[in-house]
């Protein structure tokens, strides 16, 4: 594939206007991408050389695509970390196909994505989605860089290749990266609302946040909401849809309860962004007199959440009951990705 655009005659060339087109958008922006890291920097940089190389072979390679402003963010973390040209195109066309989709000219996918975000937000923090909406940001355009390139520029180099490792990952949900989006407006909200920003200073705040952000305290709030949202019995249909979350169950024994006729209840939980500990799901299950307590908390210091289901009885003084086949327990953890474990006791 490279030699087919290396071996092409500067007569060849000249009736091929799209090649050159591309080639040229591909020089200017490999001259301007991450020059400050060490891997880059200088003149006469020949990484900078693989980088074109890269980037053009991949326009052969999906000539359709081609290669859109943004593809060279995407690509410098991957060949930092695979020193090699080959290793380094193929992992960036297997990414490329991940998202490819978020560089198409008719940006269907992009407006798809940011629709879905304006929904997540609004679930999760009305008040926020509300103030957005009252000074015309409801559309989210402000977000399109971190949807374009997957926070590349708001991370830094380090904090972005282990925040793209746990968005590869598919866990724990579909679209997580959608919830790191929320988690960084959130953790912003008493900026945007007690500064009374406007469409114009939303946008600047947004663009000075690069390079700023912190990956642990996103992840573990972006973790969170998601406990959120799983501990919500009443999950509207579009929220559901867009992240494929999965509402915890009793076992067997507590269905077989809930089949006669008992009182069964879930409540979803408060998130305090402002605190470090976040409790984010709480709710009590009332079957044959006894009480089952849950508690979802994730830790800013250790991103640990546990949660741990204990039958007891509340009322009587006897001794309480025997019966523990089917105690659920609910273990959650993350440290560069985020693991849920569900077993039964």
């Amino acid at each position: 594939m490279k030699l087919q655009w290396k071996s092409m005659t500067p007569d060849q060339e000249s009736r091929f206007c799209e090649l050159r087109d591309r080639r040229s958008l591909i020089e200017k922006d490999v001259a301007r991408t991450d020059r400050t890291h060490s891997f880059f920097e200088g003149e006469n940089n020949a990484n900078i050389n693989v980088l074109y190389d890269i980037l053009l072979t991949h326009c052969m390679y999906d000539f359709d695509l081609g290669y859109v402003q943004g593809m060279s963010d995407l690509l410098a973390p991957i060949l930092v970390v695979m020193e090699n040209e080959v290793d380094a195109f193929w992992c960036f066309a297997g990414f490329v196909r991940l998202v490819g989709s978020n560089f198409e000219k008719d940006q269907q996918s992009m407006k798809r994505q940011l629709q879905q975000l304006q929904l997540l937000l609004s679930f999760l923090d009305p008040e926020l989605a509300n103030y957005l909406d009252s000074q015309e940001s409801s559309n989210m355009y402000f977000c399109f860089r971190w949807l374009l390139i997957l926070f590349k520029r708001e991370f830094s180099f380090p904090d972005i290749m282990r925040l793209w490792e746990v968005v590869w990952t598919g866990r724990p949900c579909t679209n997580f990266h959608l919830l790191l989006c929320v988690a960084v407006l959130m953790s912003e909200k008493t900026t945007l609302m007690e500064s009374n920003f406007g469409f114009t200073e939303i946008l600047k705040h947004i663009n000075d946040m690069s390079g700023t952000l912190l990956v642990d305290d996103m992840l573990t709030l972006a973790e969170a909401l998601y406990l959120q949202l799983c501990a919500c019995r009443d999950l509207p249909t579009d929220i559901h849809d867009i992240l494929s979350v999965t509402v915890p169950r009793c076992t067997a024994h507590c269905d077989t309860h809930n089949n006669n006729n008992n009182n069964n209840t879930v409540a979803a939980g408060t998130l305090d962004t402002a605190g470090h500990n976040n409790t984010v799901a709480a709710g009590t299950l009332d079957y044959n007199q006894q009480t089952l307590h849950s508690a979802v908390t994730s830790n800013d210091s250790n991103c640990l959440a546990t949660v741990t289901d204990t039958a007891v009885k509340p009322t009587d003084t006897a001794a309480p009951p025997t019966d523990s086949a089917a105690t659920p327990t609910l273990s959650v953890s993350c440290d560069s990705s985020i693991e849920l474990l569900a077993s039964s006791v």
